[in-house]
């Protein structure tokens, strides 16, 4: 779980994204007038490999984690009604992705991953998978320990300040966990190229964060998942299209 301090400095931000989220609005949010201002050079930092030459590649092994917002297409169709919500159909996933976003890559970044691509509505992160069985533990406590604490922060801080300030119901998020070998290079055209991870544990762990407010771990990282008889996490096989073996993770005595 998290420490007092990490739940304080959660809470914070949650709420000083949403305040940046309202003056942006206030800005920019009938979509007709322009946008102006510069845009701060930005660059993807892959867990273990921070720097990449041009036409330069390596491989590793990775832990994926996708988080998705469930029905994010629809919160932008669907009208809440004017007596419940305070804001409008834009403005609401506006907000709600404002939230989410930034506490979820604070949450993986307590556990050493990183984030490396903002999806619209989700995250993409990585936590690098030593070689050795101590560190290869490690790393995958790290990103068990990253996906419940995502739904935990959803629940206490996330939903409730969105209730709060906007009287919006609580948004449900999937979060999809696999490993695999990985390709790591550029893609792109110079100067405009960007370094991406090239892996199928990141097509597993997109297929997998399907579910509402569910942790489903891939085959392959349940078969090294490391064992013990006094653990508290456990799986429930969940079966899905496309001959994708999953696996939903709870802890004891919260399934």
């Amino acid at each position: 779980m998290l420490s007092k301090e990490q739940e304080e400095e959660i809470a914070s931000l949650v709420n000083t994204s949403l305040n940046r989220a309202e003056e942006m609005w206030e800005n920019v949010g009938d979509l007709k007038k322009s946008i102006r201002g510069t845009l701060e050079e930005t660059r993807t930092f892959i867990p273990g490999h921070p720097y990449l030459k041009e036409n330069e590649y390596r491989s590793d092994r990775f832990i994926a984690m996708m988080i998705d917002m469930r029905d994010s297409t629809k919160h932008l169709r669907q009208a809440i009604s004017e007596k419940i919500a305070k804001v409008s159909l834009m403005q609401r996933v506006f907000y709600e992705v404002s939230a989410l976003l930034p506490t979820m890559a604070k949450v993986i970044e307590f556990e050493e991953g990183a984030v490396t691509e903002y999806l619209g509505d989700g995250v993409l992160a990585l936590f690098q998978l030593p070689k050795t069985k101590k560190e290869e533990e490690a790393a995958i406590y790290a990103s068990s320990c990253a996906a419940r604490n995502s739904l935990y922060v959803l629940d206490k801080f996330i939903n409730p300040i969105l209730k709060s300030r906007y009287s919006l119901p609580p948004i449900r998020i999937g979060v999809g966990i696999a490993f695999s070998d990985a390709i790591i290079t550029s893609f792109g055209i110079p100067p405009n190229s960007q370094v991406k991870v090239i892996g199928q544990s990141i097509y597993f762990a997109s297929n997998l964060s399907k579910g509402i407010n569910e942790i489903i771990v891939h085959e392959w990282l349940e078969n090294i998942w490391p064992k013990s008889d006094t653990g508290k996490i456990r799986f429930s096989k969940k079966d899905f299209s496309d001959n994708i073996k999953g696996y939903v993770l709870y802890e004891a005595g919260n399934a």
